[in-house]
């Protein structure tokens, strides 16, 4: 347990967003379905959790990976699993006497098969995630860009919440017209073994990217509101919970919602949950008040354990205000770390299991053979990366789509078959690296989960042409509509980082500062963090990837001049998310024509996924045998 003090590693977690460092498990071991019973490989013992007495248990960011990383060891657990590890840590916590909040931070969509092969989006993926014995949740901005999906959300996760759904900023319109909470906008309750009375608020960070049944208010508009000020002023309140969906570092939403609870409330305490940009992060705002992120995609369950509340205490009384005591680790999300930190053991007649963490495994095992996320395409030879392979090479991603997938894009006019071309993508319409091993239906979704249409510019002047590309990799980023990968590594100056960060010193602090013990002997890669406690976080330790930039687009031609000359023109082929960015190129590289005067079309085609699947083909099937 350590009390609250500016970690000497504080300022080097600014620099490095803690979270840039990296990310994969070791590919030694190869599973076929969940969940996975088989400890990772590795010679160090994990760090344990440390209990206090409050403690939270916290998901966010899961974008449908119910059903654990099959082909990830270290992230290999389910949603069943998961659910096992609550039932315990919920028990001990009744023993011991203290208490455990469980707490998830939203976007449920748009990231694996579970969740995006049905309409509406989500519609399995939810009644497991409920399963889940989880006392409060929030919602992302995931679930809000579809209409669908937003309805789907007030219909089924709010009823099943009963008042512990929070969207302290977001409403929806009803058939009516009328705007109500998609959820509530707080949440008052207290706790069961300590008696710590606490106000719960959930908020959205401040996405303007929302369909048009909801609507998201800015955090410190929310936060001056009527309703906000009468329930921070509410008596008897012992410690304040935000939770949701916004960053925990950099970003200004967080800093809103404590600067206008501290305006009231000096010294109470306060615990923040945040989510969105894809990290393990843990941030101190002063003595008495903390941040916790927990990573992404089902690869972390958040553990943060607080001491030194002072239930029914007077803030004016003379002795209070004293620092907190906090504690955070980072659990991998594999059923041996799982199984070690609730202390039962894993096998056919271990104690981890329980009967509903079985029952609801099974029940994703049915779902996916149900929904054919397990049918085999062909065999990947290797792992192919986004951030943690170098671009260009032979195992970056984006890399294999730019020289041999792109090129097998078929638009719908036939006319246009054979001209030279020039097909732009964003490295943003990729959301997760392809792993050796078998591709199914659901690695499509994995690998890329969206349907963006190919839209072209018929016959750019090539001298034009050419340029497109350095404008677009100019740019601090290019969003993809339906991931905002904050987490990606093109986005670090947006995080406030400047020119000046130096990508190859931070990979190089990180193997210095990765603790005493040889790395030769870490048998995984994975996370490494530094936080604003320093380098201990994580509970398994790792021996770190590599992190590399990612550019914001890549291009491939297609059908040039055979003896390699340049044509006069060509048409240019891009996603139709990139038209924003690919007609201010043109305006950049050509300020005589105005945007308005490039004729953009529908090229047609299939999306990025499916060409991946194709390609995939091409590789074979040796290595599947039965899946299904």
């Amino acid at each position: 347990m350590v009390s609250f003090h500016r970690s000497p590693l504080l300022l080097l977690s600014g620099l490095v967003f803690n979270a840039l460092v990296s990310v994969a498990a070791d590919q030694d071991v190869f599973i076929l379905q969940q969940p996975s019973s088989a400890p990772p490989p590795k010679t160090l013992p994990l760090r344990p959790i440390e209990w206090g007495q409050l403690n939270f248990i916290s998901t966010t960011d899961t974008h449908g990976w119910l059903a654990g990383h099959l082909l990830q060891p270290s992230y290999a657990a389910d949603w069943g699993d998961y659910t096992s590890f609550i039932e315990h840590i919920k028990e001990t916590a009744d023993e011991k006497g203290v208490d455990v909040i469980v707490v998830d931070d939203g976007d449920q969509h748009d990231g694996n098969g579970l969740s995006d092969a049905t309409f509406p989006n989500g519609e399995v993926s939810q009644k497991i995630l409920m399963m889940a014995p989880i006392d409060l949740m929030s919602i992302g901005n995931h679930e809000l860009y579809k209409c669908e999906v937003t309805q789907q959300t007030y219909d089924m996760l709010a009823p099943h919440f009963d008042g512990r759904y929070l969207t302290s900023n977001v409403e929806i319109m009803l058939s009516n017209g009328s705007w109500v909470h998609i959820g509530q906008r707080s949440h008052r309750f207290t706790t069961k073994n300590q008696g710590i009375n606490i106000m719960a608020f959930g908020f959205l960070f401040d996405f303007k990217l929302n369909c048009e049944n909801s609507r998201v208010s800015d955090v410190e508009d929310v936060v001056q509101q009527a309703w906000f000020q009468s329930a921070i002023r509410e008596p008897g309140i012992d410690m304040f919970l935000v939770f949701g969906h916004y960053p925990i570092r950099f970003w200004p939403e967080m800093w809103a919602i404590h600067r206008a609870i501290r305006a009231v409330h000096k010294s109470i305490p306060i615990q923040y949950f945040g989510g969105h940009s894809h990290v393990r992060d843990f941030t101190v705002l002063d003595s008495r008040a903390s941040a916790l992120q927990a990573g992404r995609f089902l690869e972390t369950v958040g553990w943060l354990s607080i001491d030194g509340i002072e239930p029914g205490k007077s803030e004016d009384s003379p002795d209070y205000g004293k620092p907190l005591k906090y504690s955070r680790r980072y659990l991998d999300f594999n059923p041996y770390s799982l199984s070690f930190h609730a202390n039962k053991t894993l096998g056919p007649d271990g104690t981890f299991g329980t009967k509903n963490g079985r029952k609801i495994s099974k029940i994703i095992d049915d779902y996916r053979v149900n929904l054919n996320l397990t049918y085999p395409f062909g065999c990947v030879p290797t792992d192919y990366l986004l951030e943690k392979a170098m671009y260009p090479g032979p195992n970056s991603l984006l890399s294999l789509l730019e020289e041999h997938v792109l090129q097998n894009l078929v638009g719908d006019d036939e006319t246009l078959h054979g001209k030279s071309r020039l097909i732009f993508i964003n490295s943003g319409s990729l959301r997760y690296d392809m792993y050796g091993g078998i591709f199914t239906v659901d690695s499509g979704y994995i690998v890329s989960p969206f349907d963006n249409a190919w839209l072209y510019i018929p016959s750019v002047p090539y001298s034009i042409a050419k340029e497109i590309l350095g404008k677009l990799n100019a740019l601090d980023y290019i969003f993809m509509e339906l991931t905002t990968p904050i987490s990606r590594t093109m986005m670090v100056r947006q995080q406030n980082l400047g020119d000046t960060f130096d990508i190859n010193l931070m990979n190089s602090l990180i193997s210095a500062m990765s603790g005493p013990q040889d790395q030769e002997d870490l048998k995984t890669t994975g996370y490494v963090t530094i936080d604003d406690y320093g380098m201990d976080g994580d509970d398994t330790p790792h021996k770190p990837y590599p992190l590399y930039y990612l550019p914001n687009a890549v291009a491939t031609n297609d059908s040039f001049p055979a003896d390699g000359s340049a044509p006069e023109s060509t048409d240019v082929i891009f996603l139709d998310f990139m038209k924003p960015f690919v007609l201010e190129a043109l305006a950049k590289i050509d300020s005589t024509a105005p945007k308005d005067d490039w004729k953009v079309l529908e090229y047609g085609g299939k999306p990025v996924k499916e060409l991946i699947k194709d390609y995939v083909r091409g590789w074979g099937t040796e290595c599947i045998k039965d899946t299904r």
